[in-house]
């Protein structure tokens, strides 16, 4: 069976302004490996008594890498296994990383930003310190898009019943259980960047985060297809 979306015509109005929601994002990744093979050279540059800065650019370095070979891996496996799962084929690679992107990417940015700048290196950062705001809205998106889409799968004809899309939205749509969800598709381990003690905050926390990654996915086909194919998949969510 063909995956839904790629090339899609829109079939509603709500699907036909999803076409104003778009992103020059193609590409946006592709100068983070740069970056880290710059500032590893900074590092031969420092005197060998600034202990300081040889320590905090190497673990610049790391980061950037991992957050490089995490992406790699998200464009080459994770998408071919979200794609399975939601019988959909995404448009963007990038698009579907930035639904991985933590808030914390931004301090990491940041703090390279400020050294650039004193160092008289001149590169716009802006993109990237925009990213974990671009992820937000993504999930914002997502969030609409699935209780538009429950409205629509759970919806009863009969007044009487109405009180029973509440409640059923309500267990779909739960922090809960969109973070089962993410669990079971092995989101949370994939984030950008990974942060090994975010898994011991409380569980209502983590769960915020693993249900705001799933709802950026369906952020994600939104913006790409519209409405038709989120209720085409909403089925995966239960």
């Amino acid at each position: 069976m063909p995956l839904q979306g790629a090339g899609k015509q829109m079939k509603n109005k709500v699907g036909e302004s999803c076409l104003k929601l778009k992103w020059n994002i193609q590409g946006i990744f592709d100068d983070i490996p740069a970056i880290g093979e710059q500032l590893e050279s900074q590092i031969s540059q420092i005197p060998e008594n600034n202990i300081n800065d040889k320590m905090k650019i190497t673990k610049w370095v790391n980061q950037i890498k991992e957050i490089n070979e995490t992406i790699r891996y998200l464009k080459e496996h994770k998408l071919v296994e979200l794609e399975q799962n939601l019988n959909y084929k995404f448009d963007e690679p990038d698009l579907f990383v930035l639904s991985f992107i933590q808030p914390s990417i931004k301090n990491l940015f940041a703090e390279v930003n400020k050294y650039y700048s004193k160092a008289g290196i001149d590169y716009n950062f802006e993109p990237y310190l925009n990213l974990d705001e671009a992820a937000k809205v993504l999930a914002f998106i997502g969030d609409a898009a699935i209780d538009l889409a429950l409205a629509e799968v759970l919806w009863q004809p009969n007044i009487s019943n109405v009180g029973d899309l509440s409640v059923n939205r309500s267990k779909i749509a739960s922090n809960g259980n969109l973070a089962r969800i993410c669990d079971k598709w092995n989101m949370f381990d994939h984030r950008i960047p990974f942060i090994p003690n975010q898994s011991n905050a409380k569980t209502k926390t983590i769960n915020h985060v693993k249900g705001t990654m799933v709802e950026a996915v369906f952020g994600i086909m939104y913006i790409e297809s519209g409405l038709d194919d989120i209720i085409t998949s909403i089925v995966s969510l239960k």
